[in-house]
């Protein structure tokens, strides 16, 4: 696997995930009825932001000069998808710092209420929380669309599907609210406390995981069929190629894998979970979503590496300028 797609999927993961752990959050604050289940779910609020810088470099990594590649992208905003895919995700990261900031320094609860001066501010400034969790949210998501639609181009025609985006919502859902549930959940299993708030985090992690499953499933089934239709010769001959690289080829092994651990096993585990809930058995059911996500990020990491991996350029099908030009219909 070369350091470009291990570049590409760790920014990808990692900043969908972070979008993902990001709405969780939000979920969590509508459901906090007091300062003390407030107290509990605010651990979470520390998964978004580091996870997204995690995805930062390991994209600024493949750059031999990382300012300034950051400076260049953000000149084509609005005619450059690339462009509005660093300015989506800036604004993005931007918005979750101030609403993690709102949940660490809150004077009542936060982990760091020792803070001076700003905790003060925090607590006047706590009614606008989650209206702005909401507005980062929709950013977040929307940052999603512009960069599977950054990677959705003639040029890519593996990547030029409907899977593209599907498998990037998947990822921040999937990935973000186990994360978020994985961490309040280590929380409970040291401190043994605050079942009734865990639970009903765990019942809709379990709903959430359940549903982006089912979508992953029905992604992963068109995909291949997707592959095998195309609009020109050349593009055909690329996805032909993508195809003999996941089924037969060198990431056929992470295809499989991605199939019986992101998929099967992490689909086994969404179902089972249900019995410790409903038996309020929430040791278990706490560590059965921290495996959850370990599986859930493992199967999202591989399944990123078949996706970057298994691309085949129309750069390396095409024979000479003619071919492009006719490619195109020109």
């Amino acid at each position: 696997m070369s350091s470009a797609v291990t570049s590409y999927m760790i920014f990808t993961v990692f900043s969908q995930l972070s979008v993902g752990a990001l709405i969780a959050m939000v979920v969590a604050d509508f459901l906090a009825k007091n300062n003390e289940e407030a107290k509990f779910f605010e651990t979470g609020a520390w998964v978004c932001v580091p996870v997204a810088v995690i995805g930062l470099i390991g994209i600024l990594s493949h750059e031999a000069r990382p300012l300034q590649a950051m400076m260049t992208m953000t000149k084509n905003v609005g005619t450059s998808m690339l462009s509005n895919e660093v300015l989506a995700l800036t604004v993005f990261v931007i918005l979750a710092v101030i609403y993690t900031i709102m949940w660490v320094l809150h004077p009542d609860y936060g982990s760091l209420k020792w803070f001076p001066i700003f905790p003060a501010i925090v607590g006047k400034l706590s009614m606008l929380r989650k209206p702005l969790g909401v507005l980062a949210a929709i950013v977040g998501l929307g940052f999603i669309y512009v960069s599977a639609a950054a990677y959705m181009m003639y040029q890519l025609p593996s990547l030029n599907q409907i899977t593209t985006p599907m498998f990037f919502y998947v990822t921040a859902l999937l990935g973000g609210f186990t994360a978020v549930a994985a961490v309040l959940s280590l929380k409970y299993l040291v401190k043994k406390t605050n079942d009734e708030p865990l639970a009903r985090m765990l019942w809709i992690t379990m709903v959430v995981a359940l549903v982006m499953l089912i979508v992953l499933i029905a992604a992963l089934l068109m995909h291949p069929g997707l592959l095998g239709a195309a609009e020109t010769e050349y593009a055909r001959v690329a996805q032909q190629k993508t195809l003999d690289l996941m089924q037969t080829g060198e990431y056929a092994t992470f295809n499989m894998a991605r199939w019986a651990l992101g998929v099967g096993l992490a689909l086994i585990l969404t179902i089972v979970l249900a019995l410790p809930l409903k038996k309020k058995n929430m040791a278990m059911a706490a560590m059965i979503v921290v495996v959850l996500f370990i599986v859930v990020l493992v199967g999202e990491l591989m399944g990123r590496a078949v996706m970057f991996g298994t691309n085949v350029p129309m750069g390396q099908v095409l024979p000479n300028i003619g071919a492009f030009y006719t490619s195109l219909g020109l």
